[in-house]
């Protein structure tokens, strides 16, 4: 069999005017080699990966990464409205009014808080892990040491359910936990009356205090809308984290150990 493409040797052949004219040379049409990764080829393709890995180490990932983090590098920033919002903490007097009222929300007392609440509270307890019953406990303790005498409380005291659901939005800017029924809270025994919606609130055990915790402010600072307590606790270091609401009241968020 003969192959379908094949060279034609130059012949010569006589014209009609009896010259001898040659033919051109036909050569059969060749197929392009197979693709073979040779040496060079593999080190061609070596080196480009190299250089795209290289150029975006060195030039897009640093130019990326600054651009992420110009505020937290330059420090400050300024917000649409134009106001410069600073990310510094800016220390404050412990002293000052706004620490020891803010501070005081969260009472720590050794006679009418229990166990679990204080174990709860410096166990890294942020305000979402605080359960109704022991968010409501911390309401009663509240209003218990600030509105009754030498700052102990009272065995037996009455409150309303609007004050109850104030103080639920004043410590933790939500009142949605507080029940409008009779239950047990902590230390209180809570009875609802809901004629004249309000509590008749009793202590247990008001004599019968818990070993005496030493705790003490070491600094606070604010930033932006944030208020930091830093405390110590029996020689252990916590910082007390509060958040601005709409009617500039902190309201509390979590407490941490340092």
């Amino acid at each position: 069999m003969e192959p379908l493409l094949k060279d034609e040797e130059e012949k010569l052949v006589v014209a009609p005017d009896n010259k001898l004219v040659p033919t051109k040379k036909h050569k059969a049409k060749k197929e392009k080699p197979p693709f073979k990764w040779d040496r060079n080829v593999i080190i061609t393709i070596i080196l480009a990966i190299f250089i795209l890995w290289f150029f975006g180490k060195n030039i897009v990932q640093p130019f990326y990464m600054g651009f992420k983090y110009y505020d937290q590098v330059h420090g400050e920033k300024e917000t649409d409205s134009g106001e410069e919002v600073t990310n510094n903490e800016e220390d404050i007097a412990i002293n000052s009014s706004l620490v020891t009222n803010t501070y005081n929300k969260i009472y720590i007392d050794n006679c009418i808080n229990t166990d679990f609440i204080r174990n709860k509270i410096y166990s890294n307890t942020l305000v979402n892990n605080l359960n109704n019953i022991e968010k409501t406990t911390i309401l009663l303790n509240y209003y218990n040491y600030n509105y009754n005498y030498n700052n102990l409380g009272h065995d037996t005291f009455t409150i309303t359910l609007d004050e109850l659901n104030n103080l639920g939005i004043f410590i933790f800017n939500d009142s949605s936990f507080i029940l409008a029924s009779s239950g047990v809270y902590g230390n209180y025994q809570l009875t609802y009356d809901e004629v004249n919606n309000n509590f008749t609130v009793t202590l247990f055990a008001p004599v019968t205090c818990l070993p005496t915790i030493n705790r003490s402010i070491t600094k606070a600072t604010t930033l932006n809308d944030e208020l930091y307590i830093y405390e110590t606790v029996n020689n252990t270091n916590y910082k007390w984290t509060f958040k601005k609401g709409n009617d500039n009241n902190y309201y509390f968020v979590s407490i941490t150990p340092e």
